[in-house]
């Protein structure tokens, strides 16, 4: 811990005034100033990084294929469009499965997002730099090509761009989910 402090001062003060703490040759006071301003310093440095990480202003990008490990539903890229947490939700395979999830139109022109899966197409419009929320707008495939804990495979379609993905398919065992089950009063 001391170490990291001596480490910290050294980046934080001019490097020929003060080489390391412990070789500094100042009273005891004088030393534990130098760490307080070094410390205080790092986490003033680390809080205004972290708030410009928030507004998402140099923050690292992270792919798509990593944000599935964090979300529980599929993210992905096609073309200028965005898909967010996209799953399907049923009450089992060959019943009515509603989509839910996010398209993001990152384009300046509107496009046309088809998804598709073996028996089933939904086209959805978005205008320049809209959001569409599935969970606001029911869209049910007919069916549901599998169990629920299965994924299904569906190609999601912009203009000239296409992308084969596995969307998670779950059932109303998950207490939030039961709002958007295809049937509800809420459809």
């Amino acid at each position: 811990m001391t170490r990291m402090f001596e480490l910290i001062s050294v980046r934080l003060s001019d490097r020929s005034m003060l080489r390391s703490l412990s070789q500094a040759k100042v009273p005891l006071t004088s030393r534990r100033r130098v760490v307080r301003t070094g410390v205080s310093a790092a986490a003033l440095m680390l809080v205004v990084t972290g708030l410009s990480g928030c507004s998402g202003v140099g923050a690292p990008r992270i792919p798509p294929t990593e944000l599935g490990s964090i979300n529980l539903g599929m993210n992905a890229e096609v073309g200028p469009v965005e898909v967010r947490n996209l799953l399907l939700v049923t009450h089992g395979e060959a019943e009515p499965a509603r989509l839910i999830g996010v398209l993001l139109n990152g384009s300046e022109a509107e496009v046309q997002v088809t998804l598709s899966d073996q028996d089933d197409e939904i086209s959805v419009p978005l205008d320049p730099g809209q959001q569409f929320a599935f969970q606001e707008h029911p869209t049910l495939f007919e069916t549901a090509d599998d169990i629920s804990g299965a994924v299904a495979d569906v190609t999601i379609t912009v203009g000239a761009d296409s992308e084969s993905v596995q969307i998670p398919i779950r059932d109303g065992s998950l207490k939030w989910l039961e709002p958007y089950m295809p049937n509800s009063t809420n459809n």
